[in-house]
């Protein structure tokens, strides 16, 4: 399994409930390499998309503290995208194992964890691969992804070149579990 993540050089995720930079070709990557793929995210991730709608193409597994916190408006999306041929599905789950078990039918490289902080957390130890685009925006964080280079637990093992966006420059990496 591996997780998917945009990070700034403090690994700074998230300012005042939203991402800490929407980069257009950091959203792409997230996009192509998800595509077809499992991902797994927490109940405030899902609430965060348009419409609180499942991402398309996706099975979409959700962790979710209480069901009665279910939103109509994303099985409701989930359900139209069925009807329009797409291959989404939106799998709510009350733990780990939950989510582990719904995964299990799948191949690991085509599961993504995607957020928000606390679900990387608690699923980095499953994962063996981090796909974490490190960005130089200078805005200060208020949530943090794990510092995967004073973890101990974790090298880099892929460096893509330096991309720019609106005066942020950024680049694609790979951290594989020691």
């Amino acid at each position: 399994m591996k997780e998917i993540v945009n990070v700034s050089k403090q690994w700074g995720i998230g300012k005042n409930g939203d991402l800490l930079i929407n980069i257009p070709g950091d959203m792409k990557f997230f996009r192509e390499t998800t595509k077809d793929a499992v991902v797994i995210m927490g109940s405030t991730t899902l609430e965060s998309f348009p419409g609180m709608a499942p991402l398309k193409n996706r099975i979409n597994i959700v962790l979710i503290d209480d069901p009665a916190k279910i939103k109509k408006e994303s099985v409701e999306a989930a359900e139209a995208d069925k009807k329009a041929g797409k291959k989404t599905e939106l799998i709510f789950v009350r733990s780990i194992e939950e989510a582990l078990k719904a995964a299990e039918p799948y191949p690991d490289e085509n599961v993504f964890v995607i957020g928000g902080a606390t679900i990387y957390r608690i699923m980095l130890p499953y994962c063996d691969t981090c796909l974490v685009t490190i960005n130089d925006c200078k805005d200060k964080p208020d949530v943090y992804y794990p510092n995967l280079e004073e973890s101990g637990e974790w090298e880099m093992t892929e460096e893509g070149p330096e991309n720019e966006w609106e005066g942020i420059h950024y680049r694609f990496t790979t951290w594989k579990r020691k």
